[in-house]
């Protein structure tokens, strides 16, 4: 039997999007291209894996996979013959790739009435095989249907774009993940609660925490680094940095904490509420930092990890990107009351 999380209908969160895709299943108005765009961790994957099964079971119901056919089996299993998962090999997807889907895609499904091709990292496409995706959209096979996956849909080609259902996934409120941690993840309702807020809206990641505890690594680190902001040398903040570049998803995620803490300290600052924050479990630090820091040093501190994150979506070097960032915080952090000239500027 499949697990009521690999069907639409067992999944957290996205009502809108699935209510879409279940209603295209029903009426028999399935798109042959969609692109699932939002941001990283937050269940695209999960609904893309859930409605293939929808599009490949033998008996849906109401728009859904029934979890009994043998293709539901199979699709629990992971060796469905008409389902194809498609990843970067490496940091992009090459057109040796693409060019073996479109040979799959010459053949009639071997067992369902459909192809689902899932191409995980879209953006991730080097320009070749974007153009030679282009031809395979441009003239569908009637019994294929593609789900695109991306974190960075301005990364694709616009006609690519044009050429696909859009569906926008968005974070997850804190309520849905807490409700996916006691569900899914077996926590009592006071731990999903206190857990929830710092997974920033994918289930993906609180599950990640159910399992780690207190013991998030990443995250600890951060916040022994904004402790000693004030004290930290140049030399440190390039070492840091140089650390970091060393794996572009933790860099990726190293920011995104680093964000979460700043903006906690900057809403603590104006609404003194601790149910506002996403740290709630150091609102003692929090609250201590928000009485150090001047508004307009913790808006630059924001600004500038923000700009950090985007040169790194758009593949900029990740070393040079934290180094440059690190020595601004470095900066900022020795002008914790905005009392240097240079911030009147801001």
């Amino acid at each position: 039997m499949v697990c009521l999380a690999d069907k639409l209908s067992g999944i957290i969160g996205h009502q809108e999007v699935i209510r879409t895709l279940k209603n295209a299943l029903q009426r028999n108005r399935v798109a042959h291209a969609y692109l699932f765009m939002g941001p990283p961790g937050i269940g695209k994957q999960t609904v893309a894996r859930a409605y293939a099964g929808a599009l490949l079971c033998q008996q849906p119901q109401a728009g859904d996979a029934c979890g009994g056919c043998r293709s539901c089996r199979q699709m629990a299993g992971g060796n469905h013959p008409d389902f194809y998962r498609l990843a970067p090999g490496g940091s992009t997807l090459k057109i040796e790739q693409i060019r073996e889907l479109q040979g799959r895609v010459q053949y009639k499904p071997y067992q369902s009435q459909r192809q689902v091709f899932v191409v995980e990292q879209a953006e991730a496409m080097t320009p070749e095989a974007a153009n030679c995706f282009l031809k395979t959209l441009e003239e569908p096979a009637g019994q294929a249907v593609f789900i695109l996956l991306s974190d960075r849909p301005y990364a694709l080609l616009p006609t690519v774009l044009s050429r696909c259902q859009q569906l926008q996934f968005r974070p997850l409120s804190n309520r849905e993940v807490a409700a996916g941690l006691v569900s899914l993840g077996g926590l009592d309702s006071q731990r999903a609660a206190q857990l929830a807020p710092l997974a920033g809206g994918s289930m993906s990641r609180a599950l990640r925490l159910a399992g780690e505890g207190d013991r998030w690594p990443l995250r600890t680190k951060v916040l022994e680094l904004v402790q000693q902001l004030a004290q930290i040398n140049q030399s440190g903040a390039l070492a840091l940095a140089e650390q970091l570049a060393e794996d572009r998803n933790q860099a990726a995620d190293f920011l995104e904490i680093l964000s979460w803490w700043w903006r906690d300290i900057l809403v603590y600052r104006y609404t003194g509420q601790p149910n506002k924050l996403v740290n709630q479990d150091r609102l003692a630090d929090i609250e201590e930092q928000s009485r150090r820091y001047d508004p307009r040093v913790i808006a630059a501190i924001l600004e500038a990890i923000q700009q950090a994150r985007r040169r790194i979506q758009a593949n900029a070097n990740t070393r040079l990107t934290l180094e440059v960032l690190m020595l601004k915080i470095h900066s900022y952090g020795g002008n914790l009351n905005g009392s240097n000239s240079s911030w009147s500027s801001l």
